[in-house]
């Protein structure tokens, strides 16, 4: 009965992958039934104990129902305003589902239900199919499902009209190259690092053509920290980085396209971090409005909206209400909003305030420092190495992201934080489940 309970929520674990390929509506199916799962466990009986990531995560849940319900107080009582249509308070709530998504991917790991032959196995088919999606869709037009991106500079392969294969990939290659070095029976060290570099290639090259460049930058940090932390994988570290060093190299000037693309990254980059030298530390100097990327405009915006509403913020998702309403005094600031701040550190202090920020902090401060020391446990260190890298590279301050509050993040950041804290619970000396 064990092993058919663990073979079940193993294999709606391991579509995760498959339901960001299909869309909102399985990936929201796919956590129900992750949450079904969880609460099915809790009537047989499994229990868990609290530890403080537990409680810091709960009072996290908790404060965001407090403020977005604070904040439609505020609007309909006080301020009389009747713009928000309930919307924030209403999101607020259902938020929670990540919570119990949270806390049933908790209970799992904990008590060892999880097979991560058969996980890693999915997550590593699924990222190596986007890869090769993406790669055929580049040189033939059309992906493998007849498929066209929509986008100039984009390749967007199954994902049709989101740019976001690279996120994609960049997220779930880790498990790629994990479940190689961890289930592979190959046991000469030179065979294993030509595969090895042959799969960074692949990813390479995969997340440079879907024009996602933030992306492209995390997958190198994220495969940097990876070498700086395996000891098998630093003997080699000054092979693997030259091969990639060319590897990059070749693939960013084989088209004048791509090239221009990089280039214009980099200039962006580059007049980001100028104004911020400029209004921070008063080296260089501002920019005129034309010069300024849109990133630049809607961090510039976030900021601004924050201090409208400095300590608690203005709710679950309200800066697309929010942004309109700051003062702009200078003709170089854009006076239009987007729906988000682009950021996630700038989004949770535009929505949740100071007080938000202070208790988001501590979780991922304590989950990097607690599963950074998993990474030198022989029994644990391969199992939980991918969860903590993507951990790593997702909640990376100084980059541009999606909305935090969404679907596709929100999903992954707290399916890595239930995995991470479960392994952190399981009781040392219990294997991890790698096969029946």
């Amino acid at each position: 009965m064990r092993v058919s309970k663990q073979n079940i929520l193993t294999s709606i674990i391991s579509l995760i992958p498959l339901s960001y390929i299909l869309g909102n509506f399985v990936l929201n199916s796919n956590i129900l039934l992750i949450i079904l799962g969880g609460i099915f466990l809790s009537f047989k009986g499994y229990r868990l104990k609290l530890l403080i990531l537990d409680k810091l995560i709960i009072i996290f849940f908790l404060y965001i129902i407090f403020t977005g319900t604070w904040n439609t107080i505020e609007s309909y009582y006080f301020q009389k305003t009747h713009n928000y249509d309930f919307s924030i308070i209403i999101k607020s709530f259902l938020f929670l589902r990540y919570l119990l998504l949270y806390f049933s991917i908790r209970l799992i790991v904990e008590k060892n239900l999880i097979n991560y032959k058969i996980l890693f196995y999915s997550f590593a088919l699924f990222s190596i199919f986007v890869s090769a999606d993406i790669i055929y869709q580049f040189f033939y037009g059309k992906d493998f499902f007849g498929l066209t991106s929509p986008y100039a500079n984009k390749i967007t392969g199954p994902f049709h009209a989101e740019a976001i294969a690279g996120g994609f990939i960049q997220k779930f290659s880790f498990f790629l190259f994990f479940a190689f070095m961890l289930l592979t029976k190959i046991k000469d060290s030179k065979i294993k690092i030509l595969i090895l570099t042959a799969l960074f290639f692949i990813t390479i090259l995969s997340i440079t053509l879907s024009g996602n460049r933030m992306s492209l930058l995390l997958f190198l940090f994220g495969i940097f920290l990876v070498f700086i932390n395996n000891k098998t994988l630093r003997k080699y570290i000054l092979h693997i980085l030259v091969s990639i060093f060319i590897m990059s190299a070749i693939i960013v000037n084989s088209s004048d396209r791509i090239k221009n693309y990089y280039y214009a990254f980099y200039e962006n980059s580059k007049n980001i971090l100028t104004v911020y030298s400029y209004r921070i530390l008063g080296f260089e100097k501002d920019l005129p409005y034309s010069s300024k990327h849109a990133y630049l405009h809607e961090f510039e915006s976030g900021i601004s909206t924050w201090e409208l509403n400095k300590y608690i913020g203005g709710g679950l998702k309200s800066f697309r209400y929010n942004c309109p309403k700051r003062k702009v005094e200078s003709i170089n600031v854009r006076t239009t909003c987007n729906i988000h701040p682009h950021n996630y550190y700038l989004e949770i202090l535009t929505d949740l305030g100071i007080v938000g920020i202070i208790l988001f902090l501590p979780i991922a401060v304590l989950v990097i420092t607690k599963s950074y020391n998993l990474l030198r446990d022989e029994q644990f260190k391969y199992i939980v190495a991918p969860f903590f890298y993507v951990f790593v590279t997702e909640i990376f301050p100084i980059r541009a992201s999606g909305s935090f509050f969404t679907t596709n993040n929100a999903a992954i950041i707290f399916f890595l934080l239930g995995t991470i804290v479960g392994l952190l619970a399981v009781p040392r000396g219990i294997e991890p489940r790698l096969g029946d």
